[in-house]
C-alpha cells in the first residue's frame, strides 16, 4: 500500500497582480508573465468588459500560457484559493470538484455579457478582477487539460 505521504497533491493555481503560478509539491510548474491585475485594469475598461476587450486578454493569456513552456496533457484536479474566485464558483460550499464544463458554462455567460447580453450576468457581479480571475481559470484548464476545480481542503481543527 502506497503512503499517503508519497502521492502528488493536485496542483495549485495562484492568482497573483502581476503572474499566475502553477505549483504542485512546493514546486512551480509553470509561471505566467500575466496576472490579475494584468488584465483586470490595463485591459478590462467595461464591466462587463467588451467582446473586444475579453479578446485581448484571452489573447494575452495564451500568448503567456505558450510561453510557459507547459504543453496540454491529461490532467485532473486543479486546486484554486482566491477567495472571490472560489466564492464565484460558489467551490468553498462544494462537496464535489467543480468540472471544467461548468466553469466553461459561466465564462460563456461572461462572453455573452460582453457581447451586448447583460441580462447573461443579471445575477453576478464580477467586477473586473472577478473577470479576469474567470477567464484566468479557463484558459488554465482548457490550454492545460485540467478537468476539474476545487479549492483546497482545510484541515479540521481538533474539536470541530
Amino acid at each position: 500500500m502506497q503512503s499517503t505521504m508519497n502521492m502528488p497533491t493536485a496542483p495549485l493555481l495562484l492568482l497573483q497582480p502581476h503572474a499566475t503560478v502553477l505549483i504542485q509539491d512546493q514546486q512551480v510548474l509553470a509561471e505566467l508573465t500575466v496576472g490579475l491585475q494584468d488584465i483586470a485594469e490595463p485591459l478590462f475598461l467595461h464591466e462587463p468588459p467588451l467582446a473586444v476587450e475579453l479578446e485581448r486578454a484571452i489573447d494575452v493569456v495564451e500568448d503567456a500560457l505558450s510561453a510557459s513552456g507547459l504543453r496540454h496533457a491529461a490532467r485532473g484536479l486543479l486546486l484554486v484559493q482566491d477567495p472571490a474566485l472560489c466564492a464565484l464558483l460558489r467551490l468553498n460550499e462544494a462537496h464535489e470538484p467543480l468540472p471544467r464544463d461548468a466553469v466553461e458554462a459561466l465564462f460563456e455567460r461572461l462572453a455573452l455579457a460582453s457581447s451586448g447580453r447583460r441580462d447573461a450576468m443579471a445575477d453576478l457581479r464580477l467586477g473586473r478582477h472577478g473577470a479576469a480571475a474567470l477567464l484566468l481559470l479557463r484558459e488554465c484548464m482548457h490550454h492545460l487539460g485540467f478537468t476539474q476545480v476545487a479549492a483546497p481542503v482545510r484541515p479540521q481543527s481538533a474539536g470541530a
